[in-house]
């Protein structure tokens, strides 16, 4: 889905239709097809990459995959601002003495960290980073999933998280997402993780999505849902008016986070 709020000059197109014609494209052989400096090309590529436009490596760049993520390391450190700005909406909609899920990402991460003005919350979470933000709180009760941890990212997945999962019934299910489509298909990566995110889903009474303005440009080739299976989209950026059509369709609450300067 094309973001109207995103304003990319007509190298910066150059620059995405060759990364994607071609695969890997050093950022030499693009200074020199563009004939500008390599630092110019530097500050294009970090820029199309916060966008969630390409994939940024040491010395060059590729296009999106749709089969893995971007590494743990680099998504903590991705769009932080904007991660931190949809924690904190996301957690103005959890009441004290509430119970939710917490899944996989460091969006929900993010939101985690949001929770430190809330009292006596019920959190079934299968995220080992979750569970360490919040654990210094007594008046917090905390399950963590029975499964195999992921040692990248903290995820806990498997028969034993699903089966774990399943045993509750949760006020809320908060969740991230590796990519939307056009048409509101929520996709990701990982066979395990949507089994996880599906489960969540299922169990929760008002299911809250949290994603970023970049995934709204990423296509990952798994199928987790549709608009329908969620309650709320808390982004950082307005959606297009066709994709606020499929919003208001599906009965779909849109919060955009204000981020600061």
């Amino acid at each position: 889905m094309s973001n109207p709020t995103i304003r990319i000059n007509p190298r910066q197109e150059q620059i995405i239709r060759l990364v994607r014609s071609q695969g890997y494209v050093s950022n030499e052989d693009m200074a020199q097809q563009f004939d500008v400096a390599v630092q110019t090309i530097r500050r294009d590529i970090g820029f199309l990459a916060e966008q969630g436009l390409l994939t940024r490596h040491h010395g060059g760049a590729t296009p999106n995959s749709t089969i893995e993520n971007i590494a743990y390391n680099e998504r903590q450190i991705l769009n932080l601002k904007a991660k931190d700005a949809i924690g904190h909406c996301a957690a103005s909609l959890i009441p004290d003495r509430s119970s939710l899920f917490i899944n996989i990402g460091t969006t929900t991460e993010a939101f985690a960290r949001s929770l430190g003005g809330h009292r006596d919350l019920r959190v079934v979470t299968n995220n080992l980073h979750v569970a360490s933000l919040i654990s210094g709180r007594p008046d917090f009760r905390t399950v963590i999933a029975a499964g195999e941890l992921r040692p990248k990212d903290g995820a806990i997945l498997g028969a034993a998280a699903i089966e774990t999962l399943d045993s509750f019934r949760t006020e809320f299910g908060v969740i991230g997402i590796s990519g939307i489509a056009d048409d509101g298909t929520l996709l990701d990566f990982d066979l395990n993780e949507i089994q996880c995110a599906r489960t969540i889903i299922r169990n929760s009474r008002r299911v809250l999505l949290l994603a970023d303005h970049t995934k709204f440009s990423r296509q990952p080739m798994g199928r987790v849902g549709g608009l329908a299976d969620i309650d709320d989209l808390i982004t950082d950026r307005p959606v297009s008016d066709a994709f606020q059509a499929l919003l208001e369709a599906a009965n779909v609450t849109l919060h955009i986070a204000q981020t600061s300067q």
